[in-house]
């Protein structure tokens, strides 16, 4: 259950500060008059935290004794969270109202926050010494 309880704690830190980070970078665009990209950026970004939730939730199916069904049930995991990042690129190339590149960069907002985590932890761990 302990385990249960991080892949929780993860999502919800990572996932939070994604939307945080997706909806503040879409008030600065809105700001400065530029609505699609606004637009883009929260919807790759609602969609990144929300594969980035079932991907967690995915995770605990994927493991099992039985090699086969975990294989299938890893690969159909896979193919569904595509499927699920797929729709905000769809709407943003069949609408003007969506910037696709903003979107696409929207997309990667969890992996972003992770990567900013982890580099400032380096930058700041290397002045403590």
């Amino acid at each position: 259950m302990k385990t249960g309880t991080m892949v929780l704690d993860t999502q919800k830190k990572y996932g939070s500060r994604a939307l945080i980070l997706s909806i503040g970078a879409g008030l600065l665009f809105l700001a400065l008059g530029q609505k699609g990209i606004c637009r883009g950026l929260v919807l790759g970004g609602v969609f990144s935290a929300v594969n980035f939730v079932l991907m967690g939730q995915m995770l605990r199916y994927q493991l099992s004794d039985n090699r086969k069904a975990s294989i299938q049930r890893s690969f159909l995991s896979l193919l569904m969270r595509y499927a699920l990042l797929a729709i905000p690129l769809v709407l943003a190339v069949g609408s003007d109202r969506f910037d696709f590149t903003a979107t696409a960069a929207g997309i990667f907002m969890v992996q972003l926050v992770i990567m900013i985590e982890h580099g400032s932890r380096l930058i700041f761990a290397s002045f403590k010494h």
